[in-house]
């Protein structure tokens, strides 16, 4: 588990790196909805593994619940199947859930994962809406 989450974290890395910047231009083409939760996640994502970044993740928890309602009532985007889209919304909303359950018991062993599932959530969705017919 460590070791697929460490391949996790190295493949999104933890800072903005050159590689970062297409990322950058990938999720300026999000729709609005799916923009504003990025917005949210991904200063917290690159920033440092710590105390700090636990911390400013944790206190974002009713951001990303907001974020992540709005998006359970935003319609598919046109270019993505409904099903898919209904489906990841759900799955953002569930993770965004497990990552405050993990904010609440202070449980800094569960955090990194309960983070990178939320992130995983959001990138599968983001995918959704900008490359499926």
């Amino acid at each position: 588990m460590r070791t697929l989450l460490l391949g996790l974290l190295l493949a999104c890395g933890s800072k903005p790196a050159p590689a970062q910047q297409h990322g950058d231009e990938h999720h300026a083409k999000l729709p609005p909805e799916l923009a504003k939760f990025h917005d949210v996640l991904a200063p917290r994502w690159h920033a440092d593994p710590g105390p700090a970044r636990v911390k400013s993740t944790c206190d974002a928890v009713p951001d990303f619940r907001a974020r992540a309602d709005a998006l359970a009532k935003t319609p598919p985007p046109p270019s993505s199947n409904a099903d898919t889209w209904t489906t990841g919304t759900k799955q953002l909303a569930e993770a965004v859930e497990a990552l405050a359950a993990t904010c609440g018991a202070n449980d800094a062993v569960a955090f990194d994962p309960a983070f990178a599932r939320m992130h995983e959530s959001f990138e599968a969705l983001a995918e959704s809406a900008m490359h499926e017919r």
